[in-house]
This record gives structure tokens, sequence and C-alpha cells, in this order.
């Protein structure tokens, strides 16, 4: 008996037994037959790293195959918005930011899927100019390259750079569809918002009285000879005297709600259109 003691070696080593076993020992024989408690080291949380994307299929279907071993299918957690951006197609006109001048004339049509947030990206070529028109990067999902986030709707505004594929775009212009998906979004589009353009021109006003010895100055750094029509650039400097740097996408917000004539932009409605705001 004495061979079969907890703690006993033999050619096993005992360290729990069951209760009824117990009894028996400690009542029957006399024999203590308390567990031995034995140290356990720590709970060890193992990190297996993940394998960079090799570019085949998607990177999320990529992933869910490498942490499980049988198919898996997650919805994604906006899957029914995406639903009510079905069938909205951001357009805009882009040029190849490169090094090499003859790249400077090449123009691209680059169109942002919303639903999927997929990229692509088609190269007008222009006659005679020795380039063939076409698809120039297939429909898919681009990460940006500096913030490793998928490219999103906020990311594609007037003066944006995309990098899609070692390519760097910039955008320039954009259809009116465009134009309207950004103002019936306002809370994603915020350059796309005249308020809050409007608003920034205001905040040059705190130098003056009043609001409107403010305007009526600018009317005049941007207009000095009084022509009441000016270009693109004559707004946008004038505004920059009163330390006002509008992006590209909210000068295009502001003089959409001006006439024109040609090139040139209406000073009067400009006053006009400041005033009323």
């Amino acid at each position: 008996m004495n061979s079969l003691k907890i703690g006993t070696k033999k050619s096993k080593f005992f360290i729990n037994i069951k209760r009824y076993i117990f009894l028996f020992f400690t009542y029957s024989l006399g024999i203590n037959m308390e567990s031995i408690k034995l140290k356990t080291n720590p709970k060890q949380n193992i990190i297996h790293p993940i394998p960079p994307y090799n570019g085949y299929g998607t990177e999320e279907d990529s992933l869910l195959n490498v942490k499980y071993l049988n198919f898996q299918y997650k919805v994604s957690e906006h899957y029914v918005d995406k639903f009510k951006r079905d069938k909205h197609i951001l357009r805009f006109l882009a040029k190849l930011i490169s090094p090499i001048p003859s790249d400077e004339e090449r123009k691209f049509l680059l169109s942002f899927y919303c639903r999927d947030e997929a990229i692509q990206v088609y190269e007008i070529a222009e006659r005679n100019s020795g380039r063939k028109s076409g698809k120039f990067y297939e429909k898919q999902r681009v990460k940006n390259p500096y913030t490793k986030q998928y490219y999103s709707e906020k990311d594609f505004m007037l003066g944006n750079l995309i990098y899609v594929n070692k390519y760097t775009f910039k955008l320039i212009e954009m259809d009116e569809y465009t134009k309207k998906y950004m103002i019936s979004n306002k809370e994603i589009f915020r350059d796309a918002d005249i308020k809050n353009v409007v608003d920034r021109i205001k905040s040059g006003s705190n130098e003056f009285n009043d609001y409107e010895e403010f305007l009526v100055h600018l009317i005049y750094v941007i207009d000095p000879k009084g022509n009441h029509f000016v270009s693109k650039d004559d707004i946008i400097n004038g505004i920059k005297c009163f330390g006002i740097s509008l992006s590209e996408q909210e000068i295009s917000t502001l003089i959409s709600r001006l006439n024109r004539s040609g090139n040139l932009y209406s000073m009067e409605d400009l006053y006009n259109y400041l005033a009323a705001n």
C-alpha cells in the first residue's frame, strides 16, 4: 500500500485520486492522501503572423483562408449601406503625374464604384498620339500606399492624388452626375458643401468692421480694374490675399454658382452670393 501513496514514485507518479479511494486510505488505513498541486506555467497567447497578400483574389478572402480551414463567408458590417450606393459611379478626368514629359499629355477616365469601392481606369488617347484608348487598370479595390486603407468616397475630390498600382493620378475634372452626388452627400464631401466654403471665406472678415466692408474689399482685390468678369486664377489669388487657401474642390464648388462668359466669371454674382449666405 505504501507504494501507492500520492507522491510516491515507482513506475508512475500519483498526484490525485478519486474521492472513494481518498476516504478508504484516510479512514481505514490512516494515510494522508491529499492531492499535490503542481506549478503550472502561465497561459501563452501564440500569435501566428499573417503572410503578405499574394495578389490572388481579394485581400479579405485570402485572409479568411488563412484564419479558417473551411470556407467562410463573412458579411461586411456596411453591406446594407453598399446596396444604398448601388449604381453610383463617380467619374473623373485625371492626369498622370510622371517625370516623363510625354506623360503630361495623357488623359485618363478614373471611375470609382461606390457600392464595392472599386477603381477602374481607362486611358483616353488623342488622335495621332501613338497611343490606343482602352482599359488601363482593371476594376478592383485599391489601398492607399501611405494610409494602408482602401480608398473610399471621401478620398475622391478635385485636386486629390490617387495612387493606383505605382501610378499617381491627379483628379482635375468631374462629370455632372458626380457633382450632383457630392452635393447630395455633403456629410461625406465637405469641400463640396457651398455653406462650408462660404464660412471659410467669411473667416477672412475678422479684421474688418463688418462683413459688408470685407466683401467690398474682397471684390476690389479680385477685380481692381472693374472688368466685372474675372478668371478662376484671379478669384483664387484674391481670396489668398486674406490668408484663405481653398482646395481645388472648394474653388470648383464656389465658381459653379457663378454665371460665366467663356472662361471668365461674374463678380456681381460672386458678391451677391456671398452677401446672401
